[in-house]
Order: structure tokens, then C-alpha cells, then sequence
């Protein structure tokens, strides 16, 4: 086993909630390194800690990707609360190094890269069965592809720590480093892994193909997008849910559709995600009493909402009126760009602000309409394309996309489309829109001053002002 010399672990560790049979664990406030990596019981203990902070644990770690990726793609906006000025900023493309949603994202997918270094780094131990070593060591190296993604994502190439010795003040790794490394992790995690969860919440096979699929996707790996997507499809492990409101409901979580997903507990502002607060205002007629909501409200646009054909299901988790619960009155919000997403519903089992929807991350539509992008970057129009599609469209009850009514450029309009139809509020449009280059573009396009460096976000200033070595992505 190797001596921790860097760390004096407090380990907080989370519950992993959800219709499945929940993670069994010990909870400990303090625990001193030299005992807590000498047992399978220690080091699962910190393994669950990496995946409860890849889990997006807190409240704003868990609502920030949605407000990052929606506000700054035009999707959705706020107003109200104490929040209000830091979402102004994601709108106006304003926002600076200082941005308390950009820190949350760096600190959690970093805690969580922390904790999977240092269960790797005592795996090496007699004491340990090759089972407990070979399925630990598949789950560190999807944790730590899956989290590396998420800052490549926001930031571009970040510092790649993979040991718990390493100096912490490490420069940021080069564009190749950087893909490579995530890459790499994510082909060892899914020859490692189970097809089934150890136990719910916990990474699979299938998770880390669903999720390599988004990396090649977005890093524009046409042809290994195409590819993996197909090993997700051949598995036979997912499907589609039949209706688009049972995907997102709570009683039907860790259902066929979600390659992978987020698992929340209303326990505790640790293991829940405050979404749902921040959506609606407090005289919207909340099913439940122990529902609790913040001032703040998040909203649609109108040419989105009227965006829909006039069978698409998907469109019905829109709110675009309610009766309020002070006045009596109803409440117009579409035409007044204010119309509410509702894709995630009250939790029955919330506790105020505390909900526990789980947090689809990548579903098997996701992965159909990826492998129909990917072809149809390749090789223009394909009839296998617009099926894959018009699977997708078909559970929606959407008229179906025809092959003559499209070449590669109007296909692609159509796909991008189709995926702000699917995923909204899902935060998946920014970095749609960044894959074709169409980010600041749209962003102009609504009258911001969105200028060209801010495809990505600034490494936070504190970590730039602890790290002499760390170099500011361009412009902030």
C-alpha cells in the first residue's frame, strides 16, 4: 500500500437514494488514513465518497451545469432571488472568473478526481481479493473519465492529477494529453466494468460506452462516435420508455432509458439537487406540502414552446399557466416568455428545498441521435439516420423526418432541432451548439456581446491566484 503523505481525509460520504436497492454504507466524520485503506470496508468506504462527489453532490453543484449550459445557449432565463445576478451574467455573457457556478463545477468534479486517485493508488494490497481490485480499479477510471469530461467540457484542457502524491501546482495538460487521458480511462472502464450496477448509481459498462460516445461526439470523433454509440445499441441493455413523461418520473427511476443517471436522496442539501426550487415562484400550487421553492424562477421562451408540431408529447411537461395560490388568479406565461420546464416533477419525498429526482446525464435517445449525427457527418443523409431519428420522434408522437427531404447541412439543422425538442433543460445545448460552432453565433444572433473567447469558461480566479503554474484560458 502506498504512504498518504498529502492527505488527512475527512470523509463525508453520501446516500445514494433511488427505487433500487440503495448503496450500504458506514458513515464516519473523521478517519485517519493509515486504517481506512487497509480493508475492502475503507477503501469502498472512499470510493462511494468519489462517486457521491461525481454525483454533483450539493445544491449548486447540482443545479450550476443546467443554468451554465442553459442560459448561456439561449435556452432558458431566470429572474428573482439572490441568484438572479449571477444567472444575468450567464444570459448577457458577462460572467467572470469569480462566478460562483464555474467554481462549484471546478471543486466537485475535482473532489471527486481527489478521492478516485486515492483509492487507485491502495488498491495495491495482498489483503484484497482480484475481484475487489479489478472492479474497484474500472470504477476509478470511469470516475475519473467521467469527471476529467466535465471540465474538458467547461474549461478546455485542465491540470491532470492522477495520483494522490502529486504536486498539487501542476500546469494545465496539453489539447492531446487532455483527450487522450479521458479517452483511455473510459476504454479501461468498460473493459472492466459490469453490464449490470454493483449497486444502483454505481458505474457499468454501458454507462462508460454511453458516455465515451458524448466525448467522441463532441470532441467531433465522427467515425468512434458512430461506433460506440452501436455498442451501446447492440448491448440490448436499454430502450426506449415508452411515454416521455415516465423517463423523468420518480416513481419510474433507473428505468431502460438512462445509460447513465445522477441518483439523489432528499436526505440532506449533500445528497439532493435543488432544481425544482428554483423553477417555480412560490404561489405556483405545489402538489405536495413539504414541496419548498426559492424566489427565484426559471423560464422558457415562447418560440421554443410554440417551436413543437402539435403532437408532440414532449412539449406537455411545459407549464404555461397556473392558478396562483395567493390571488386566485391565473397566471399567463406563455406569450409573456414565461412558461415554466417541468420535466422534473415534485418529489413527493422532498424535504423543502431537498429533492431526489435522479439527473438523466445520458439516455438511449441520446445515444440513437448521436449515432445519426456522427453518420450523418461522415457520410450525408442515410436512411439508417433518419430512422434512428424518427425512433426518437416516434415515441413522441412527432410526424416522421423523411431521406428526400434532406441533404447533410439541412439534416444537420433538422438533428440539432430534434435534440433541443428531446433535452431541453437537460443542459445539452451549449455544448450542441459549440460542437458545429454556433455558440457565439446564436448568442450574437439575441443581441449579446458574446465575444469569441468565451466558448469556454475562465478557470476559476482562486485557482488561478493558489497555482502560479496555471495559465487563464484567453480573454478573462
Amino acid at each position: 500500500m502506498k504512504a498518504i503523505s498529502h492527505y488527512i481525509l475527512a470523509v463525508c460520504l453520501f446516500g445514494f437514494a433511488s427505487c433500487e436497492e440503495p448503496l450500504n454504507e458506514e458513515i464516519f466524520s473523521e478517519l485517519a488514513p493509515s486504517t481506512l485503506f487497509t480493508s475492502e470496508s475503507g477503501i469502498e468506504a472512499v470510493l462511494n465518497s468519489a462517486y457521491a462527489y461525481s454525483h454533483r453532490s450539493g445544491f449548486q453543484e447540482s443545479w450550476a451545469p443546467y443554468y451554465l449550459q442553459g442560459m448561456t445557449s439561449g435556452e432558458i432565463y431566470g429572474r428573482g432571488g439572490s441568484i438572479e445576478s449571477l444567472w444575468t451574467s450567464l444570459i448577457t455573457f458577462t460572467w467572470d472568473a469569480n462566478h460562483d457556478h464555474i467554481l462549484a463545477m471546478w471543486t466537485v468534479y475535482y473532489n471527486g478526481i481527489r478521492d478516485a486517485n486515492l483509492v487507485l493508488d491502495n488498491l495495491d494490497n495482498d489483503a484484497f481479493s482480484a475481484d475487489f481490485r479489478q472492479r474497484t480499479a474500472a470504477q476509478v477510471h470511469f470516475l475519473r473519465g467521467w469527471n476529467y469530461g466535465e471540465l474538458y467540457n467547461l474549461f478546455g484542457p485542465v491540470p491532470l492529477y492522477t495520483s494522490s502524491t502529486d504536486d498539487p501546482l501542476q500546469p494545465r495538460a496539453t489539447e492531446s494529453e487532455m483527450r487522450a487521458f479521458i479517452e483511455n480511462e473510459l476504454l479501461q472502464a468498460i473493459e472492466g466494468l459490469p453490464a449490470e450496477p454493483l449497486a444502483y448509481g454505481k458505474a457499468t459498462r454501458g454507462a462508460a460506452m454511453g458516455v465515451l460516445t458524448k466525448f467522441y461526439l463532441n470532441t467531433r470523433q465522427w467515425q468512434e462516435a458512430a461506433d460506440m454509440a452501436k455498442r451501446v445499441m447492440d448491448s440490448g441493455d436499454y430502450g426506449l420508455v415508452e411515454d416521455y413523461a415516465d423517463v423523468f418520473a420518480v416513481a419510474n427511476e433507473g428505468n431502460e432509458e438512462m445509460v447513465w443517471a445522477l441518483p439523489k436522496s432528499a436526505v440532506s442539501p449533500s445528497t439532493s439537487q435543488g432544481i425544482n426550487a428554483l423553477l417555480f415562484p412560490p404561489d405556483y400550487p405545489r402538489p405536495y406540502p413539504n414541496n419548498g421553492v426559492f424566489a427565484a424562477r426559471t423560464y422558457l421562451y415562447d418560440d421554443f414552446v410554440n417551436s413543437f408540431g402539435d403532437t408532440d408529447t414532449r412539449r406537455e411537461l411545459i407549464v404555461t399557466e397556473y392558478t396562483s395560490t395567493a390571488s386566485g388568479e391565473v397566471v399567463v406565461g406563455l406569450g409573456n416568455d414565461q412558461s415554466f420546464p417541468y420535466k422534473y416533477e415534485f418529489d413527493p419525498n422532498s424535504v423543502g428545498f431537498n429533492a431526489g429526482n435522479d439527473l438523466p446525464m445520458v439516455r438511449y435517445a441520446d445515444i440513437l441521435i448521436s449515432r445519426a449525427e456522427a453518420l450523418n457527418e461522415l457520410n450525408g443523409p442515410s436512411q439508417e439516420a433518419i430512422d434512428l431519428v424518427n425512433m426518437v420522434r416516434q415515441r413522441a408522437g412527432a410526424d416522421p423526418l423523411q431521406l428526400a427531404d434532406y441533404d447533410q447541412s439541412s439534416l444537420r439543422d433538422a438533428i440539432l432541432r430534434e435534440r433541443e425538442w428531446e433535452f431541453w433543460f437537460e443542459s445539452k445545448q451549449r455544448e450542441d451548439q459549440r460542437r458545429h460552432d454556433r455558440f457565439i453565433p446564436q448568442a450574437r444572433a439575441r443581441g449579446h456581446n458574446a465575444e469569441d473567447f468565451r466558448v469556454l469558461f475562465p478557470l476559476p480566479q482562486v485557482e488561478i491566484d493558489a497555482n502560479g503554474l496555471l495559465e487563464q484560458n484567453p480573454g478573462y
